[in-house]
């Protein structure tokens, strides 16, 4: 075999390899009614843990970490729509899914309305959508006060969705002893 001919194989083979293993992908990762356009999950058809029977998930997601750029969406509130999507997709009925969201750190740029957001970064908010579907849902979502202020963040700033909270400390301590399980998503 000349090694053009080798070159033109091992191209084609590395392309069908590529195609497979994307439409190996597209067939696992799946996304739920719930959240369509976020939060992607993967239907487990082999679970030998099977999930509590008619259990209450009440879920406390502390997130102080985001993005470098500004223009991306903070997939760590992300993970809170694959929580959503990943459960009901095994059987969870919605209702039985109840979560509050701490926004503290860098995630605070997250929880600001459009207008804020656009005189401190030049662009849209890219996890405003995100929230505002959680918060449809549902989901609860506290700003800390003690980030905002430093960050010179004030309530109005904030998406409407969004409550000011004392501090992140605050509600950490006031939710866990609601009953909320942490989720510490740094």
């Amino acid at each position: 075999m000349k090694l053009s001919q080798l070159t033109s194989t091992l191209l084609i083979s590395c392309i069908i390899n590529m195609l497979l293993a994307q439409s190996l992908q597209a067939e696992t990762t799946v996304k739920s009614p719930v959240f369509k356009d976020y939060g992607p999950v993967y239907k487990i058809n082999d679970l030998n843990v099977p999930l509590a029977k008619d259990f209450k998930y009440k879920v406390l997601f502390d997130i102080s970490k985001g993005p470098e750029s500004e223009d991306e969406v903070n997939r760590n509130i992300e993970s809170v729509a694959r929580f959503i999507n990943m459960h009901v997709m095994h059987g969870v009925k919605i209702e039985n899914i109840d979560i509050a969201v701490i926004l503290h750190g860098r995630a605070t740029r997250d929880g600001l309305n459009n207008q804020s957001y656009e005189e401190r970064y030049l662009t849209k908010n890219p996890t405003l959508d995100l929230i505002n579907q959680l918060h449809g849902k549902g989901v609860k979502f506290y700003q800390c006060g003690q980030s905002a202020y430093y960050q010179k963040i004030k309530t109005k700033d904030l998406n409407k969705n969004v409550g000011m909270a004392l501090s992140a400390m605050t509600m950490l301590t006031e939710l866990q002893a609601a009953g909320y399980q942490l989720i510490p998503w740094y």
